[in-house]
């Protein structure tokens, strides 16, 4: 198997999960879709999907323990997504799409702690280099004065969805030794159903959804980016994640911020009401450089 077979469908997901990351930005802000019926149709989408797997390919003969790891890889998926969700809803994209990418340096925090294992010293750089990262492209500088460099309050939930995440990416690697990328997909899909959707299957939030949908133009929306945009991300992560070792391909899903940050430069130019996110050169800078250094340090943790 060639590296190509996972280093360009890992290039790929992140490039088509940072355009999902706007359109859902789009979503839950411009288009004011609220967060419970949001998560109900992320959930009942990926839920779709899986039962259409599952009804053209049979249950597969697989491990028990392999089922559980997909699913609960996408229980810890979806818990991680609401945390983010939440946070997209109330803040630019920009800052928080760099802070949601550090999970691989998590994974290998976790290594460390309880694993026995050890990080070189390149490895507390990339640590350093992510925390320092995330840390500035959460402040604003529009505040002023010392206010300006205060640490939100959403940054320790994006930071809590990131390593949430990371556990999540090894379940669903566990999971593709004995499953192939359409069954992860599918136990994947109904893990992230229930963790994110289930609890959100009472009035009003159905109701809303459906009134919402109603109108043309959020109905596309939503499906350009939850339906088609998700599904074509998903599947290039899985594609990536059961043909490439787990490390290499998280640093590669970690370029996201990269495309998200020059996705918003250029709406912030051509298109200012597509996400109604502002853009100052001042900010433009510590966003460019705080991305940068997460990217790096993701880089750095997960090939070291």
């Amino acid at each position: 198997m060639s590296d190509l077979d996972w280093v360009l469908p890992a290039l790929a997901s992140p490039f088509v999960y940072a355009l999902v990351t706007i359109g859902d930005k789009r979503v839950i802000s411009t288009l004011a879709l609220s967060l419970g019926s949001f998560y109900l149709f992320v959930g009942f989408t990926q839920l779709t999907i899986s039962a259409v797997i599952l009804l053209a390919l049979g249950w597969p003969s697989a491990p028990v323990s392999a089922l559980l790891s997909s699913y609960g890889g996408g229980f810890l998926w979806g818990a991680g997504l609401m945390l983010m969700f939440f946070v997209l809803q109330r803040e630019e994209v920009s800052r928080v799409t760099p802070v949601w990418q550090s999970s691989p340096v998590f994974v290998a925090i976790f290594a460390v702690l309880f694993l026995n294992e050890s990080l070189a010293w390149h490895g507390w750089l990339a640590v350093l280099l992510v925390v320092s990262g995330a840390i500035a492209v959460s402040t604003d500088l529009r505040r002023g004065g010392i206010g300006a460099f205060a640490v939100r309050p959403t940054f320790f939930m994006l930071l809590a969805g990131a390593a949430i995440i990371g556990v999540a990416q090894l379940l669903l690697k566990v999971g593709s030794e004995d499953l192939d990328v359409w069954h992860n997909m599918a136990f994947r899909g109904a893990g992230l159903f229930t963790s994110l959707a289930a609890p959100w299957l009472r009035p009003p939030y159905p109701g809303r959804l459906i009134t919402w949908l109603q109108t043309p133009s959020n109905s596309i929306s939503i499906m350009l980016s939850e339906s088609i945009g998700h599904f074509i991300g998903n599947l290039l992560l899985l594609t990536a994640i059961a043909s490439g070792p787990v490390s290499l391909v998280s640093a590669l899903l970690g370029t996201r911020p990269i495309w998200v940050l020059g996705a918003t430069v250029l709406l912030g130019l051509f298109a200012k009401r597509f996400i109604s996110e502002r853009i100052t050169g001042r900010d433009l800078v510590v966003k460019t450089v705080a991305t940068g250094a997460v990217v790096a340090g993701v880089v750095i943790i997960s090939v070291g």
